[in-house]
């Protein structure tokens, strides 16, 4: 009966540990995915590592490294082979004999708990190292799990009612966590308020109080510590995240010391880089105007007035920029200079405010000379097109004074005709062969009008500046032609009445003249 009571208790003591491993290790899972940003929380370490897929990006997370992709089938053997690459991944960093990933996939508890804490281990103990200018030669020789041990005693050894000998009934009633926070931060723990009778309160005061002013995560509950044999493994890994804390703490204040040594040497860089800056400032300034200036494109639609514009462009390239490209030069040479000192005095290399790096400036110039080179060739091009376009112009006056001239010429013709009268049949129907003539030269020239037409729509739609003059003069070329067709056709139509009448007459000539002639053979007739 005394054995199954003792093994009745050690299965206690087990199940009561491996429930508290669980639990801290979920937590430090949990906290590994929060810290690097990932929405990923677990609730059951021994289902949830099952298809591998959690496990695989939690090494990857811990090692920095990039492990195989994993299969995200939702069979056994996608499953299988999932923790089988993490399981490989993990055999490169450290020893990894009993676990297989048949074990992950069929949620072997005891198996799964010793696979957390060999990653534990490796990623979150590992690294431990005791500072050799507190402890001495020991601190090359001891493991990190003795390191860590070391370093919680050293730290809490004047503390009454602490003595930590090792991970598990030294820490039960929470004293020892509150003398590791005291002895770094003593503003934040009334250590004398303690005291030895109350775990419970005093594992919750340092709960508390590492993760709300220190950013430590809880990962133990209260209830859990405060039994008479604690889990060793939960409470080292907890502990770990103090070590690292108050390691991080050491190093930030062992700067802060070196700082003060060399503050009159970032007084001479700070004037260093507030001069940089400036320039870079006002340098991209003027950059950045001339951008907007470079990219207008509203240009004037003259000639003259373009190429004075040219004139200016070729002004800021000849005569603004260089001095700029100069300033630009300075400025790199002021960084370097920077960047010379810091190298001499082992400081931290100088990184410009976001928007005033070289490459920025670098990037700001490409572009101010992309406007520079689209700029240029926008105004040869519209240079071009207003000489093209001039050129159209002057041709669209010549062939309109061509026009204007043979309007005026055909308008005389017309009117000579109109103002001549045919007595006779013949005369009338020279009168019609000329004035057929004259419309036969007409119509063969209303192909010139109408491409003197299109000139000036083209010209009209390349917005010269004088486009209201030509279209006035086209308009008025147009109604001369029509009216000149007009009149050309009423001409035709008086001609061809006045010949219907002429040939009434001549008809009644004839007749009269054979009346005559009757009348002559008559009066023979009747004589003889």
């Amino acid at each position: 009966m005394e054995e199954e009571y003792v093994q009745g208790q050690f299965k206690k003591l087990q199940e009561q540990r491996m429930t508290m491993q669980k639990k801290t290790f979920t937590n430090w899972v949990n906290n590994v995915f929060y810290k690097h940003g990932v929405d990923i929380r677990i609730h059951d370490l021994y289902t949830e590592l099952k298809d591998g897929i959690y496990l695989l990006q939690l090494l990857e997370l811990l090692s920095a490294e990039q492990l195989p992709r994993p299969n995200k089938g939702k069979m056994r053997v996608h499953f299988l082979e999932n923790n089988s690459k993490a399981i490989q991944f993990l055999k490169t960093k450290v020893q990894v004999k009993v676990i297989g990933p048949e074990n992950i996939v069929d949620g072997d508890r005891t198996l799964i708990l010793g696979l957390m804490w060999i990653i534990i281990l490796r990623f979150q103990i590992a690294s431990i190292r005791l500072d050799k200018e507190e402890f001495g030669a020991k601190a090359d020789v001891l493991s990190a799990n003795d390191a860590l041990l070391v370093w919680c005693q050293y730290k809490t050894a004047s503390y009454p009612n602490v003595n930590v000998k090792d991970f598990s009934k030294s820490w039960s009633d929470g004293l020892a966590f509150n003398a590791l926070i005291h002895a770094h931060r003593p503003d934040l723990i009334q250590y004398s308020s303690l005291r030895h009778d109350q775990p419970i309160s005093n594992l919750n005061n340092a709960f508390t109080v590492a993760e709300k002013q220190l950013g430590i995560t809880k990962l133990l509950d209260a209830e859990d510590v405060a039994v008479p044999f604690p889990d060793e493994r939960s409470i080292m890994t907890y502990v770990s995240f103090y070590y690292h804390y108050f390691s991080r703490l050491k190093q930030d204040q062992t700067v802060q010391k070196r700082l003060t040594k060399i503050v009159f040497f970032l007084k001479e860089t700070d004037d260093l880089k507030f001069q940089y800056e400036q320039m870079v400032s006002e340098l991209l300034k003027w950059i950045k105007l001339k951008v907007v200036e470079l990219d207008n494109r509203f240009f004037p639609n003259s000639l003259k007035e373009m190429r004075l514009l040219m004139g200016n462009f070729k002004t800021f390239r000849i005569v603004e920029k260089p001095p700029k490209y100069r300033e630009k030069g300075i400025i790199e040479a002021n960084f370097f200079h920077i960047r010379t000192k810091q190298r001499a005095h082992n400081q931290r290399a100088y990184l410009p405010p976001e928007g005033k790096t070289l490459r920025d400036l670098e990037k700001e110039w490409v572009v101010l000379e992309k406007a520079e080179h689209n700029r240029g060739k926008a105004i040869q091009e519209e240079l071009l097109r207003l000489e093209r376009v001039e050129q159209l112009v002057q041709r669209f006056l010549k062939k309109a004074a061509v026009r204007e001239a043979y309007l005026e010429d055909m308008r005389g013709i017309i009117k000579k005709q109109n103002d001549w009268q045919p007595g006779t049949v013949e005369e009338h129907q020279a009168a019609t062969r000329k004035l057929e003539a004259v419309e036969a030269d007409m119509l063969s020239r209303d192909l010139r009008f109408k491409a003197l037409s299109k000139m000036a729509s083209e010209i009209k739609q390349e917005n010269y500046h004088g486009k209201i003059q030509i279209e006035k003069k086209q308009n008025d070329i147009a109604h001369q032609w029509q009216d000149l067709m007009t009149q050309l056709q009423r001409q035709k139509h008086s001609l061809g009445a006045m010949q219907e009448g002429l040939v009434l007459l001549r008809d009644i000539d004839t007749i009269t003249e054979e009346l005559k002639g009757l009348k002559v053979s008559c009066v023979m007739h009747f004589t003889c």
